[in-house]
């Protein structure tokens, strides 16, 4: 078992949104191993597993989406010019980090859901290895008509032969599959297609940069080519990827194009072994001119030849871009081993889950449909640019050569614009299960063109393209799933082309949007269609205003209504929308065309297995296997053929409602975190699947199991401390936030800076503590499997100076009864907590504290800062703490640069297979060259960063390569590492040399998140600090006593302007520290990158050790259910009362380290009422209806000013008004409450006027 340990205070909340580019939950999805395949294949049959495989997690991987055939009639183009007929491969990963979760489903948000398939022919998926592939991939490729394959990645220069016993497992597998019987037939080539039928693999991919003989490829070509021929007699097509390195010799030539090396291996018409041959990225206008004309000699179709481009190298850069457009040559992007780059450079804006999102679907618009983000108005066709956005904005996009496809030709239609991930999960526009999640297979058709928009005339260009409205797909809302369109902002006219289609109508089907106008409730918007024998003929129809501003309207109508009135097929679906202003924002969750007449039946899935893998105090983590048919031998089901699209998986605890929690294509699911409300004194469940039809309205009946008593066996570490802020000898308690846990065997407090043992407590959930010295303390806690967990600095002692979390003993009232109407008055003991604490700074990604390079010199430095991260969430080489570089280094010196301190993930030391648990600190200098691991010598090793808790680090370098890193003032690590360098001394001519790097706090890049958090006392000196002059470096420097060697010190108590800070140290005043974000970024070329002031937050406390300038002050809101007339001074509160009962006080205290409650209640009796019992002289006036149901109208005949109170029937006040009305004017008062009895008190200059009673019905 994993655990994580965090403090968790109560009072401190944090609203930023992070990035977690990898799961934290583990993975339970199991799969097969490729050095097992020779032996999985021979053992496979049509029905059985691979070895390992349980027959539950072999559903990941099976499609059930039969692969759809693309529009080949009425092709709607964006640009007459664009050839049809070229092809488009992204052989990239479709992954995370890690290369681990593939497209399988998770909870995280952040992931690569692709969207643009509308532009692509061929998706490579570099991370996927031969032969398996995640079936949420497959899917949403067949359902867009694009094939998808796996990939056998050969090592540079390996020698493959065909032999069972060769010692690389490349060449078992090879030999395996191609074996031969005797009689010279290849005895598997019909398997290996029934098994990629089977599961959903169009292509096998080979990263061919390998060495062997010529035999070798004689008969690896053979075998492809017989793969095609056994495939056409299955139905299925097989297909070959090849990268253009290998030739049919065995040896390699790269950029020499089509030729007599490689056209056996590319396969003359009728005996085609490669299907996409991937070029090297050294082609040119004479290589392209050659492989057409080979093709042609072999009455190939030379699109199925790739101009392949490096982006992670090289961006979209080319000079040869312009002369592609000249010859029919296709285009296949590559980059790079773990993620696709054009997912992973979208960090922009930001690592936040978030921003790299919205980032992501930006870059895919800016690369597909050009720099305009409209194919129909793109920048002209140049060299291409980096993959940092700003850059592409430049771009003329691939629009330019190839045209967005559609297999939108059946009916029904339905877009709910669902990307296939979200913050939460919505049905039906509610949230239904409140957690971020990923599952691609799910991603609805998403708009072919994005964004096609044309003005009033149906054109596009300068002169009204800033004039049309925009377009976005949003995760801040969903009708279904996680995502929804987005159409915003002023426009006189734009027509919105969402969807090329080939729907077979008549007038009486019926198209149908749900919409929701976020500002007001008029839509200004019209539906429409057009015809594919008349495609400049819009059919519109007006959608109707909504009834209320941000609430989902459903609007249909029959096509006969835009004008349909006979058989004809619709070629495209958009949204018009005119006259518009800025605060427009339409948001649209389902976009239809439905059969009225089409009955769907989907067949109700039965549930196979379940299994509840583990079970918390709140939540637990399941897998669920069902099946809408019987299944046996070769025999494959797809979605289509049991009236399916998808199934909703459904969850309830006993007692609560029914909860729709996720939804999948698969026939299995895999949730974490179902939530269980009452799960202390309730563990109850149970799991529940339907079928929803292709109509998306029409659903099976739910299948569920039994009630099943969820296991409590995945403890909750998180530790908990009762006060957010400690004082000496003040008592404070500890405890497991989870309120089921065991007894830890053994919690024992240390002194962080000596390792001293203050406390040892045996047994125990939680227990008191008292501590007398200042300073931090460390947890050590040993479970019952005598297994210790230490938790660095979570307790930290802070001088009374600096104030503390408010307290409240007790509140007091000065009567224990009262007449109604006559004072009492409430008073509290309490402590205020109120002093004068250090000024902290927010760091929140993108945003970094740049620290000028001229503060620090030479090899001999230390930096130094307390630092508490809000939340830790990972990128591939974790966070990024302290940095010193500069955007003008070329990669990968720009992303590291001359040293780099990272808190890392879970990472292992593969010399001596140590596990080093995640968040330990590394430190990296210029000339360490294995960038993607730590320095094992010089890592925190047993020391972990946990959120929430402040943290002192200490990096230290002295002229003799000497690394030293303290933490809370202990040394934790010190290496020799004598290749350490400075830019200075570097030949490198990656390394600008002239231009100096400055200092970064936070900030993130390629594979590095960015820091979260806050910081203060940031020191950069001169000079190795000792370990006595790091422990006096913690305390901090008052004004005048700054020592020498001490060149920059920020302390952020004051700030000049809107985001720099002054220096305080030695180094001089002109040094000081901005805010900045990194501009024009993205990816690995940060040529054109610059630096952008942004504006800071030095107005949250910072570490409370420190003394400093932010005062804090305690507020005091009273709570008094049912009392007039209060007078709150602080402590004390005076009121009365009007009506008998008891009565009691709610007292909040609040300053910036906290906030806390005490209630006391029936602390008074109040004796009598001077309310309903006590009415005088009455004013005119009447009070109808009466009985009423929402609302009351009043006429009084006499104007002026009211106070109505509404009271109970018990005479306890629920509501109040103040009433200004003129003689005789009538005004409508809601009554909020229940239904029931009520009592109108009309006051009137203090006085109680009358008193009647109102019924609401």
């Amino acid at each position: 078992m994993k655990k994580s340990l965090l403090l968790a205070c109560g009072l401190l909340t944090c609203a930023t949104t992070f990035a977690q580019r990898t799961p934290t939950h583990p993975l339970d999805i199991k799969d097969a191993k490729y050095a097992d395949l020779p032996k999985d294949f021979d053992a496979w049959a049509p029905g059985k597993q691979l070895n390992g495989v349980s027959r539950m997690d072999d559903e990941f991987f099976i499609s059930r989406v039969r692969p759809r055939t693309r529009i080949k009639e009425g092709d709607y183009k964006v640009d007459e010019k664009v050839d049809e007929n070229r092809k488009m491969c992204l052989w990239v990963p479709l992954d995370e980090p890690t290369s681990t979760w593939k497209g399988l489903p998770r909870y995280c948000f952040e992931g690569d859901n692709f969207s643009l398939w509308s532009y692509v022919d061929i998706h490579g998926n570099w991370t996927a290895p031969w032969l398996r592939l995640s079936a949420g991939v497959s899917d949403v490729a067949h359902k867009n008509g694009v094939k998808v394959g796996c990939l056998m990645s050969v090592p540079e220069s390996e020698y493959v032969v065909l032999n069972p016993i060769a010692p690389k497992i490349n060449s078992k597998v090879l030999f395996k599959i191609t074996d031969m019987d005797n009689r010279n037939r290849f005895k598997y080539a019909e398997k290996l297609v029934k098994l990629m039928k089977y599961y959903g693999i169009d292509g096998l991919g080979v990263n061919s940069e390998f060495y062997t003989s010529g035999g070798v490829m004689t008969q690896l070509m053979a075998f492809f080519e017989e793969c095609h021929k056994e495939a056409r007699k299955i139905g299925w097509e097989f297909q070959l990827y090849w990268y253009d390195g290998t030739n049919e010799s065995g040896s390699k030539n790269f950029d020499q194009g089509l030729g007599d090396h490689n056209k056996r291996m590319f396969g003359r018409k009728g005996h085609e072994v490669t299907d996409m041959m991937f070029a090297n990225y050294g082609w040119s206008e004479r290589t392209l001119a050659k492989s057409v004309r080979t093709a042609g000699e072999l009455e190939r179709n030379s699109y199925d030849y790739y101009a392949g481009f490096d982006i992670q190298a090289r961006g979209v850069k080319n000079v040869n871009w312009k002369d592609l457009l000249n010859h029919k040559i296709s285009i296949g992007f590559w980059g790079a081993h773990s993620q696709s780059l054009i997912h992973q450079s979208a960090t922009d804006n930001g690592t936040s889950d978030v921003a790299i999102q919205n980032t992501y679907l930006k870059k895919q618009e800016l690369i597909f449909s050009g720099g305009n983000r409209n194919p129909a108005y793109r920048p002209n066709v140049g060299n291409g640019t980096s993959l940092a956005n700003a850059e592409l904005e430049h771009f003329h996009g691939l629009a330019a050569f190839i045209t967005a496809k559609s297999t939108i030709n059946e009916m029904p239609f339905v877009s709910r614009f669902n990307l296939g991930n979200g913050l939460s999960f919505r049905n039906e526009g509610k949230v239904t299960f409140d957690h971020k999640w990923y599952n691609l297979g799910t991603q609805d058709f998403m708009p072919t063109w994005r964004w096609w928009i044309t003005g009033e005339n149906d054109q596009v260009d300068a002169s009204n393209y800033s004039s049309l409205v925009k377009a976005d797909l949003t995760f801040d809302d969903a009708y279904f799933g996680g995502s929804c369109l987005s159409l915003h902002g002023q426009t006189a006219f734009s027509r919105v082309k969402l969807f090329k289609t080939l729907l077979p109508v008549d007038g009486k089907d019926k198209i149908s949007l749900i919409y929701k106008v976020m500002n007001g409730t008029e839509s200004h918007a019209k539906l429409f269609v057009a015809l594919s024998n008349d495609l400049k003929n819009y059919k519109e129809i007006d959608i109707p205003n909504a009834t209320t501003q941000g609430e989902w309207s459903t609007f249909e109508a029959e096509l006969s209504k835009l004008g349909i009135t006979s058989s004809s097929k619709i070629a495209m679906i958009g949204v018009v929308v005119k006259g518009t202003t800025d605060d427009y924002n339409l948001h649209i969750g389902e976009l239809a065309v439905r059969n009225p007449q089409t009955q769907f039946h989907p067949v109700q899935p039965k549930i196979e297995e379940f299994n509840i893998i583990r079970g918390r105090a709140k939540n637990i983590d399941f897998k669920i296997r069902y099946a809408s048919k019987p299944e046996t031998g070769e025999t494959k089901t797809y979605n289509e053929e049991v009236d399916t699209w998808y199934y909703e998986i459904l969850y309830q605890a006993e007692n609560e409602p029914e909860q729709v929690l996720t939804a999948t294509p698969s026939w299995a699911a895999y949730v974490i975190d179902a939530p269980l409300v009452n799960g202390i004194t309730n563990r109850k469940v149970r799991l529940g699947v339907r079928a929803v039809a292709p109509d998306g309205v029409t659903k099976s009946e739910t299948s569920w199991t039994t009630l099943q008593d969820a296991p409590y066996n995945d403890t909750n570490d998180n530790v908990v401390l009762s006060r957010p802020v400690i004082k000496a000898n003040e008592m404070f308690n500890v405890r497991f936030e989870d309120e089921l846990h065991p007894a830890a065997k053994e919690w024992k407090v240390l002194k962080s800076s000596t390792n001293s043992v203050v406390k040892v407590v045996n047994n125990a959930k939680d227990f008191d503590l008292t501590l007398e010295d200042e300073g931090l303390y460390d947890l050590v806690i040993t479970d019952n499997q005598n297994k210790a967990t230490t938790i660095r600095g979570i307790i930290q002692v802070s001088p009374q100076s600096t104030g503390a979390a408010p307290q409240i003993t007790d509140i007091r009232a000065d009567k224990a009864s009262v007449e109604g109407g006559k004072d009492v008055t409430y008073s509290a003991t309490t402590k205020e907590g109120e002093g004068h604490a250090s000024h902290g700074l927010i760091i929140e990604d993108p945003k970094m504290l740049q620290i000028p390079a001229a503060l620090q010199q030479g090899k001999n430095y230390s930096y130094a800062l307390w630092f508490k991260a809000n939340k830790l969430a990972h990128d591939k080489q974790g966070t990024n703490l302290i940095s010193k570089n500069t955007v003008k280094d070329r990669w990968p010196h720009n992303n590291w640069g001359d040293l780099w301190v990272q808190i890392r993930p879970e990472v292992t030391d593969n010399y001596t297979k140590k596990v080093h648990p995640a968040n330990e600190i590394s430190f990296n200098t210029m000339g360490w060259k294995r960038h993607d691991e730590p320095n094992f010598n010089m890592i925190s090793n047993g020391y972990s960063i946990t959120p929430g808790v402040w943290n002192h680090l200490v990096v230290c370098h002295n002229d003799g390569n000497i690394q030293t890193m303290y933490l809370n003032g202990r040394k934790v690590a010190q290496v020799a590492y004598p290749e350490s360098s400075r830019r200075e001394e570097s030949r490198d001519t990656r390394i600008q040399t002239y231009i100096s790097a400055d200092i970064f706090i936070g900030g993130g890049g390629v594979y590095k998140s960015g820091f979260n958090g806050v910081i203060d006392e940031v020191q950069i000196w001169n000079k190795e600090l000792s370990e006595d002059e790091v422990k006096r470096a913690m305390k901090g420097f008052k004004e005048g006593e700054v020592p020498e060697g001490l060149m920059g010190y920020f302390t952020f108590e004051t700030k000049e302007g809107d985001n720099i800070f002054p220096n305080l140290g030695k180094g001089g005043a002109d040094y000081k520290a901005h805010l900045v974000v990194m501009a024009n970024s993205g990816g690995e070329d940060t040529s054109k990158a610059f630096y952008k002031e942004e504006s800071a937050d030095n107005s949250v406390v910072g570490n409370p050790g420190i003394e400093g300038s932010l005062n804090i002050t305690t507020t005091y809101t009273w709570k008094l259910e049912g009392a007039n007339n209060p007078t709150v001074e602080g402590k004390t509160a005076t009121v009365q009362y009007r009506n008998m009962g008891k009565v009691g006080a709610t007292l909040t205290l609040s300053n910036q380290w906290g906030e806390t409650t005490l209630t006391k209640d029936n602390l008074v009796e109040v004796t009598s009422s001077t309310g309903i019992n006590e009415v005088e002289s009455g004013v005119a006036f009447e009070a109808f209806p009466n009985p009423f149901v929402d609302s009351v109208n009043l006429r009084f005949a006499e104007g002026g000013t009211y106070t109505l109170n509404v009271l109970n029937a018990n005479g306890m006040l629920v509501q109040s008004n103040l009433l200004t009305t003129a003689a005789g004017e009538v005004t409508n008062v809601s009554v909020t409450g229940a239904k029931g009895l009520y009592i109108l008190q009309i006051v009137k200059g203090g006085k109680t006027y009358k008193t009647i009673k109102l019924v609401k019905k």
